[in-house]
């Protein structure tokens, strides 16, 4: 698969089956964490991983009550130090990523950042000076998914100037 299909295959997945994924894709997802370019190297992130249902569920309360939260094959709370400058994008590069890498074997993220993060850092255990800076789940969609409308490249592109019109769009 191609970087461009990867992007254009993703979506937002809230509906997941009940599927283990082998380790060998595991390692390939990590892998994709670990190469994201960061603000100078200093690589900002830790990601736990979390497989224990009775953690998911404990988690669903503190994601503003998305079920889909239980349901998916890991959770994944993206940490970093929060007295480095950019560290909430190094954490998004990462991850994206590692949605990427996700689509090419099958599988679905989502993308939360509706949750409480005092509840997520209790429930899993993160120390108090780290910050988690965004929440995805991860596991093999169910169902049939339907991407949203995009907005159109003239709505947010522009040459040299905010709101000039880029006329190659």
């Amino acid at each position: 698969m191609q970087v461009h299909e990867a992007i254009q295959k993703r979506l937002s997945i809230r509906r997941y089956a009940d599927a283990s994924i082998p380790a060998e894709h595991l390692d390939m997802l990590f892998k994709a964490l670990q190469l994201a370019a960061s603000a100078n190297n200093y690589q900002n992130w830790e990601f736990v991983f979390v497989k224990e249902p009775e953690l998911k569920q404990r988690l669903v309360p503190a994601c503003s009550h998305q079920r889909f939260v239980r349901e998916c094959a890991y959770f994944i709370a993206g940490v970093a130090d929060p007295t480095l400058k950019w560290h909430m994008v190094d954490i998004t590069i990462a991850l994206t990523q590692f949605a990427l890498q996700a689509v090419e074997f099958g599988y679905g993220t989502c993308w939360i950042g509706a949750f409480d993060e005092a509840h997520v850092k209790r429930i899993l255990n993160i120390p108090t000076d780290k910050k988690v800076v965004i929440c995805m789940t991860l596991g093999l969609p169910a169902g049939k998914h339907i991407p949203r409308g995009r907005k159109g490249l003239e709505e947010m592109i522009y040459l040299n100037q905010f709101g000039r019109r880029f006329e190659a769009i």
